[in-house]
């Protein structure tokens, strides 16, 4: 009699707007039993994706979106791979909705969520995405014990289906000082620009106060987070205490995870160059900006104060 491999675990990493996240998951590209698929990962948390099925409010809409997903899929992101595929000597590197596999997969259950839905299944159902996500994470996973998705789900939303979907999981998200991140914010650009993370209210004109109260709001969606996750499936990481005691933060994550505290020769985190992007809130540029909004910043200084370690 055979068994089967064990699931591998699936790695959630997730930030609340550059937060700090990507130290996590350049430290995981280094671990030996993880692997990385390159890119964010956005096929159940998008406007329309997975999570919106999931969340139909009826099972028109739910066929409407699993058919407009299919369309999309079928008509644009695998003819779209299948070139850039040709283009490669190794397919494997690309980012994973550039790999024609994924894009096959995707459809392959695609069809079967619409046969769910066309016999009268509820859109609710997350069985067939949870198969799909295994089957996804079985095939780049190898031998390795986790898969690591960068970005996969927006905290405060999707949280009655993303936990079924990633099912085995454990989450990780990275909270940074409030300076700092809204200096990281002004430094790539972003203020002015709009966000489809639904935790930021587009009525908000004010571009810094559209920035500062988006992340207070993905605070507090953590904070409720710590309460309603089960035990042991939600770990927060301080950034800053990431880079500068990294040895015994790198102790405790893998602990959470159930892997050794282990690091290839190849491993990208480099808690040097990490330690560079503590205190650039401190710039007097940030500070002229954040000024007129004090009691905004000492707003998320205070939630973030409250979260667990």
């Amino acid at each position: 009699m055979t068994t089967s491999p064990p699931l591998p675990l699936n790695i959630l990493v997730a930030g609340i707007y550059w937060s700090g996240s990507g130290a996590v998951v350049d430290y995981l590209k280094g671990h030996p039993d993880c692997v990385v698929p390159r890119g964010e990962f956005t096929d159940f948390k998008r406007q329309g994706r997975i999570g919106s099925m999931l969340e139909a409010a009826s099972g028109k809409e739910a066929r409407q979106l699993a058919r407009r997903m299919w369309l999309e899929t079928a008509l644009g992101k695998l003819p779209a791979a299948a070139w850039k595929q040709r283009k490669v000597r190794t397919p494997s590197e690309l980012p994973l909705k550039e790999q024609v596999f994924h894009n096959r997969l995707k459809l392959e259950y695609l069809k079967q969520y619409r046969a769910h839905l066309a016999a009268g299944g509820a859109p609710s159902d997350d069985s067939v995405w949870n198969q799909w996500l295994q089957a996804l994470g079985a095939r780049l996973a190898g031998n390795h014990k986790a898969v690591v998705w960068n970005q996969p789900i927006w905290v405060g939303k999707h949280e009655a289906c993303w936990p079924g979907v990633f099912s085995p999981y454990r989450l990780v998200v990275v909270h940074r000082d409030p300076q700092d991140q809204f200096a990281e914010v002004v430094r790539q650009g972003k203020i002015g620009k709009r966000k489809s993370d639904p935790a930021f209210d587009d009525s908000e004109q004010d571009d810094i106060a559209y920035v500062l109260k988006g992340i207070a709001a993905k605070l507090e969606h953590l904070k409720a987070l710590e309460q309603t996750l089960p035990m042991g499936h939600l770990l927060t990481v301080n950034f800053e205490t990431f880079v500068k005691d990294h040895s015994r933060e790198a102790e405790r994550i893998t602990r959470y995870l159930g892997l050794e505290n282990r690091q290839g020769n190849d491993a990208p985190f480099d808690p040097s160059q990490s330690i560079k992007n503590i205190g650039i809130g401190q710039e007097e540029k940030i500070q002229s900006m954040l000024k007129p909004y004090r009691p905004l910043v000492d707003r998320l200084y205070e939630l973030r104060e409250q979260l667990k370690e």
